[in-house]
């Protein structure tokens, strides 16, 4: 009986009746998308692919009010008085901190933005640029 359901599940995408359809494997389910939904789908499912699944790792560092505390005053000393030789590589250390902390917790996306741009490009009729 379940594999009747599983054939008509089948039958509806291929037939085009329906876009996709969830298959119970065991435990787990398959998702089966018709072949014209993969093709207007395929860019996003290619960038979904493609993010790791694991945590972001700290590189071994982790940012902190006194790290930031240290960097906003080495700052305000540069446009004061000037740095030191080792005051310059602290800074330039600390800043890399603060960004790849930034990056970690905040990073910046705009593939899915591209993405919708050219799926928008697309629908208009306009081939986007690679």
């Amino acid at each position: 009986m379940a594999t009747q359901f599983v054939e008509k599940q089948l039958d509806l995408v291929a037939s085009g009746r329906e876009k996709m359809a969830r298959v119970r494997v065991g435990k787990s389910a398959v998702i089966v998308l018709s072949e014209q939904f993969f093709d207007q789908v395929q860019p996003i499912l290619d960038y979904m692919a493609s993010q790791s699944d694991a945590a972001p790792s700290n590189g071994g560092t982790e940012w902190s009010e006194e790290k930031n505390a240290r960097r906003a005053g080495l700052i305000n000393k540069k446009y004061d008085h000037g740095l030191t030789a080792a005051e310059k590589k602290e800074l330039t250390r600390l800043q890399k901190e603060a960004e790849a902390f930034r990056d970690r917790v905040a990073p910046v996306r705009t593939e899915i933005l591209e993405l919708l741009l050219a799926g928008l490009k697309q629908k208009s009729g306009k081939r986007p640029k690679r």
